[in-house]
């Protein structure tokens, strides 16, 4: 594992399984989404119709920037843009954690927008 100064880490965490920190942040936050479901809504909840969005948590309309900020509301957009392999086993806490740390380790984010953003493009 010889690694120049210059040389970007992000390889090296995928290689030696350590997640970064932003990953750590995110885990932590999608962790506690699927321990609490029950003070959650999924989409599936509101409407019976069978949608692409459906295992989505149902996302409140809030104005205020505190509330937008805090854990409820931005670990349902953390959680709303997990790959749909990740959702559909978020009933299983175990499976869940072992999948989203694999996912986590092998993409190593360095933001927050980066993991959102990681689909736009």
């Amino acid at each position: 594992m010889k690694a120049k100064a210059r040389d970007s880490c992000r390889a090296m965490f995928s290689k030696l399984g350590i997640v970064t920190l932003y990953s750590q942040y995110i885990f932590s936050i999608l962790m506690f989404i699927v321990k609490h479901k029950d003070i959650f809504t999924f989409n599936i909840e509101l409407h019976k119709i069978n949608t692409r969005h459906k295992l989505d948590l149902h996302v409140p309309s809030v104005n205020l920037t505190k509330v937008q900020k805090a854990v409820y509301y931005s670990g349902i957009t953390l959680f709303n843009s997990l790959p749909l392999g990740i959702k559909k086993v978020a009933h299983n806490t175990n499976k869940f954690k072992n999948e989203l740390k694999k996912f986590l380790i092998k993409n190593s984010f360095y933001s927050v927008e980066e993991y959102i953003d990681r689909n736009a493009t």
